[in-house]
């Protein structure tokens, strides 16, 4: 110690004139959501308000839509509201495995079969899904990567888009979350618990829908590659798979019916085309603000699965990439990109049609590798902006999807109120009664068929489809349907444009031979091309 001028020396500092320790500043709950550091200027907080707006706006229009079922929607109630052995003999007609049919038919009988009622299920198990996806992501990444996979899930246009719909969608991407973490417990975890678990899940996926056996391939094809290098883990996971796919054996019988019986004959099979396919459904369209969307999640995906872990300096706003991506992150690129290319495949081998709503099984995978790139943005403020911008613009290209019709079977609905009873109403293609037939009281006594065997209209029976609809003449089904009504019934003919089959000339040369009967046509509807399931309906007044 120096001494002081004078010769003196300076006298140690006592206890009371230390500096006392710094103490940590205490963070406020949103900064180690958003996984900054503590004393982030105020424009951060405001962020943070504006995300948990966002996400809030996400959950709420889960539970909004246009209030008419469109087909697929009013299939599932159909059948569903069927009691159990129908339920079943109706499911083999229609190509679905059953759970997700059980779960509405359960519901149903609590809460009745409204629109409102029925979709509520859908929009449930979708919010359902956001924290278990948070918790997923908290226990994989951290915080940081939790918070922005929220973000991107409630925001996400698809994701709200079937959350709002009366089928399964929803159910697969919540199973898919769950198979995930039932996976990464097995890896983790030795024992029969986490094997069973994984199996009770995978089994679940199989009997929701029948691409849960794209995903399980994935799954099996990971498990094998890594079978030289973790014994233990790859056999946990194949051994869960194999319980959840006998989980799947009292469906075994049915599926065989329907494979051999049932298919996708109202669309070409697209092959690998299912990855554009995918991408537009994800980002929510082909608007301008969709494409936007759609590059920057295909942008923060490419970030999440290339970034490097590295410690920044304090302001620094770089981003290490590595071509080598970490394990768990191609795992969620397989999961994604990997289903898709094995749905592909099967499209092409099968000759298979492929609906975009089908890839909600690989959607996840897709949206945790974005929420990744949002994690590794250099800076609090710089991640939280991300985030604003991704999800404004997510629940911006939803918002037409919560009113915009999505039939016009409330139209027709309407219109055939000036029908009388015994009036004969035929669908041509049969695609479109299911949508008006539920909205038709049994006491209007009209009388719904559909083209060509004159069936009930309250459903699509999918058996043998094509065959069925090329098979009988138009002229013949016009003489039946004239026969049915007899001279003093009204004929209400509903069509639809772009149908793969039954054509749209079939159906229009059934128009035709009525008219020949009948008289010119009235056209009561008009079809409105910016509505997804648009139709026609037209008035042969009675004979009589």
């Amino acid at each position: 110690m120096s001494p002081r001028p004078g010769g003196t020396q300076a006298a140690p500092p006592t206890a009371l004139q230390r500096p006392a320790p710094a103490r940590p500043v205490r963070r406020s709950g949103a900064w180690p959501r958003l996984g900054e550091r503590s004393g982030q200027p105020w424009p951060v907080a405001v962020l943070a308000v504006v995300i948990g707006g966002l996400v809030t706006a996400g959950v709420v229009a889960r539970f909004i839509a246009p209030p008419e079922l469109w087909l697929d929607e009013a299939q599932s109630v159909a059948i569903a509201r069927l009691p159990l052995p129908e339920l079943f003999a109706a499911l083999e007609q229609d190509g679905s495995p059953p759970l997700y049919y059980l779960l509405l038919h359960a519901w149903i009988a609590v809460f009745g079969e409204s629109a409102t009622a029925v979709r509520a299920l859908s929009a449930g198990i979708s919010v359902l899904t956001l924290p278990l996806a948070w918790d997923l992501g908290r226990r994989l990444a951290g915080r940081r990567v939790a918070v922005a996979l929220v973000v991107l899930l409630a925001t996400s246009p698809f994701l709200i888009r079937y959350a709002s719909e009366t089928r399964m969608y929803a159910l697969l991407v919540l199973l898919t979350v769950l198979c995930v973490g039932a996976a990464v417990a097995v890896v983790r975890r030795p024992g029969p618990g986490p094997v069973l678990r994984l199996g009770v899940v995978v089994g679940a996926l199989l009997l929701t829908h029948l691409w849960g056996f794209h995903v399980v391939a994935v799954v099996g094809l990971l498990a094998l590659a890594t079978l030289p290098v973790r014994r233990g883990p790859a056999l946990r996971l194949l051994v869960g798979l194999a319980v959840g796919g006998l989980l799947f054996t009292p469906w075994v019988l049915s599926l065989l019916v329907q494979l051999a019986h049932t298919g996708t004959p109202w669309a070409a099979p697209p092959a690998f085309a299912v990855l554009p396919l995918a991408l537009e459904a994800w980002q929510g369209g082909s608007q301008v603000r969709a494409h936007v969307l759609g590059t920057a999640l295909l942008l923060l995906a490419a970030l999440g699965l290339l970034a490097a872990a590295a410690a920044r300096r304090p302001g620094e706003r770089t981003v290490l990439l590595s071509l080598r991506p970490r394990p768990s992150r191609a795992v969620l690129l397989a999961l994604s990109l990997g289903t898709l290319l094995v749905a592909g495949a099967v499209s092409g081998l099968t000759g298979t049609a492929v609906a975009d709503r089908y890839t909600s099984v690989a959607v996840f995978g897709f949206l945790a590798l974005a929420a990744w790139g949002v994690a590794a943005l250099p800076g609090t403020g710089v991640r939280a902006t991300g985030l604003v911008v991704v999800a404004g613009l997510g629940l911006v290209t939803a918002l037409p999807e919560l009113t915009d019709p999505r039939t016009q079977a409330g139209e027709v609905a309407q219109a055939l109120d000036d029908a009388r009873p015994g009036d004969v109403v035929v669908f041509c293609p049969d695609q479109l009664g299911p949508s008006v037939s539920r909205l038709i009281p049994p006491e209007a006594g009209l009388d719904l068929v559909v083209y060509p065997d004159l069936r009930p209209a309250d459903r699509v029976d999918w058996t043998d489809y094509e065959a069925r609809m090329t098979s009988t003449p138009s002229a013949a089904v016009a003489a039946d349907v004239l026969e049915r009504a007899g001279d003093g019934s009204a004929v209400w003919v509903v069509t639809g444009p772009g149908y793969r089959v039954p054509s749209t000339q079939r159906c229009g040369f059934l128009v035709d031979v009525l008219e020949a009967v009948r008289g010119p046509a009235e056209l009561v509807v008009a079809p409105d091309r910016r509505v997804f399931e648009d139709s026609r309906l037209q008035y042969l007044p009675p004979a009589a």
